[in-house]
């Protein structure tokens, strides 16, 4: 047996309602009701109309309010309901589509145009919960394969740790014997000897290729935790504190100037910060001056909205940027292609990693994106973006 949709007529004159039962009983189930007060009740029992034909003028509570309570109802508030009126009037159509009413039915009735309506509504309702339905599965498919993502990358990660942990391991016992036997070397050798210089190049790679193999291992290691909600000054203060230290011990001073929007973004609070200390960082080093200058803008407004727009599941407007620039000599044109690549640099001195170790972090540990601009004679720019607090909503 098919199933049959389930009407609720409501008219305060039992003639109207005979009328509207005559035409619509070989195809509907139906309810009635008299005044409003009968039509909530029925509304919100055990077996709920799939529509409503709800007369207007009533006595005690008319069909305006009717509506208004079907519409304020969690278990109510998504059944259409299509006014029957005598009234000819447009302001109080409109008042009834103000209050969620789909339609308007205009009396005397015509029993092939109410069946019509309701036929064409009931049509739209099946349409929606199809709609609905369909959407259910899609999200849990959508969940399930993000769930299929995380655990395929949780083991990806785990098993470059584990490679990056024995590589080391491996690396590390040669290493230190090379170093050790090349001090052993320059203690028995004069020291006007050209062995002693090739001791002195022996202990000095070995113990350069063992900063790289850490390096290298915290690179790989690098997973973010459970991300929250954390206030952006804070995560930038934490950083500028860290980058200050780490001007001093180069002999260095570092004067910063912040102009920040109060947000908070959704990061791992630790990486966030790593980040951000990883491309004040590389400023310091790079600039040949004493005195390096970063100023730091943030706001909503601030990472550029044709990245975000176009690369993000999130709106443009969801996401909060955090700009710095520095006045050192900046990246020439050629270069700056290949800013955030493992190993490139043009320093002295250094692995080339570390807007390459900020890039990582933003954008395969946080869900944002790093980008660098190089203007001319202005230094370098580098942009991050980081996801708004979700309690902004």
């Amino acid at each position: 047996m098919s199933h049959r949709e389930k009407i609720l007529i409501v008219d305060d004159q039992p003639e109207n309602i005979d009328i509207m039962v005559e035409a619509l009983q070989s195809t509907y189930d139906l309810m009635a009701a008299t005044n409003g007060e009968s039509a909530l009740e029925r509304a919100r029992g055990e077996a709920p109309p799939d529509l409503v034909l709800l007369d207007v003028m009533m006595p005690g509570m008319d069909g305006y309010e009717v509506c208004r309570q079907l519409k304020d109802g969690r278990t109510t508030r998504d059944i259409p309901v299509i006014f029957v009126t005598a009234l000819d009037d447009p302001d109080k159509e409109a008042k009834g589509l103000d209050l969620g009413a789909v339609d308007y039915i205009t009396k005397p009735i015509s029993p092939p145009v109410v069946m019509a309506r309701v036929r064409a509504h009931l049509q739209l309702i099946h349409a929606r919960r199809v709609l609905m339905r369909q959407n259910d599965v899609l999200e849990q498919r959508v969940k399930e394969r993000t769930a299929e993502v995380v655990r395929s990358q949780v083991e990806r990660v785990a098993g470059l740790n584990n490679f990056a942990n024995a590589m080391a391991h491996q690396i590390r016992n040669p290493v230190m014997a090379l170093g050790g036997m090349s001090g052993l070397l320059l203690k028995k050798v004069p020291t006007n000897s050209p062995l002693s210089e090739y001791a002195v190049a022996v202990r000095e790679n070995s113990l350069r290729l063992e900063h790289l193999v850490g390096v290298i291992s915290d690179y790989v290691s690098l997973t973010a935790g459970k991300p929250e909600a954390f206030p952006v000054r804070t995560l930038v203060e934490d950083a500028i504190k860290r980058a200050r230290e780490i001007a001093t011990d180069l002999g260095k001073e570092l004067d910063c100037t912040a102009e920040l929007a109060d947000s908070d973004v959704v990061v791992d609070a630790e990486l966030a910060v790593l980040a951000l200390v990883e491309i004040m960082q590389n400023a310091i080093e790079f600039c040949e001056r004493n005195t390096i200058v970063l100023s730091i803008l943030g706001g909503p407004d601030v990472f550029p909205h044709e990245v975000t727009a176009s690369e993000r599941f999130y709106a443009a407007d969801r996401w909060y940027g955090v700009r710095i620039t520095d006045n050192g000599p900046g990246i020439p044109d050629e270069n700056l292609a290949f800013a955030t690549d493992p190993f490139f640099t043009t320093k002295a001195s250094g692995v080339g990693l570390g807007l390459t170790r900020a890039n990582r972090i933003l954008h395969d540990e946080l869900g944002g994106e790093l980008f660098v601009e190089s203007p001319p004679d202005k230094g370098v720019s580098v942009t991050v973006s980081f996801l708004l607090g979700f309690e902004l909503d």
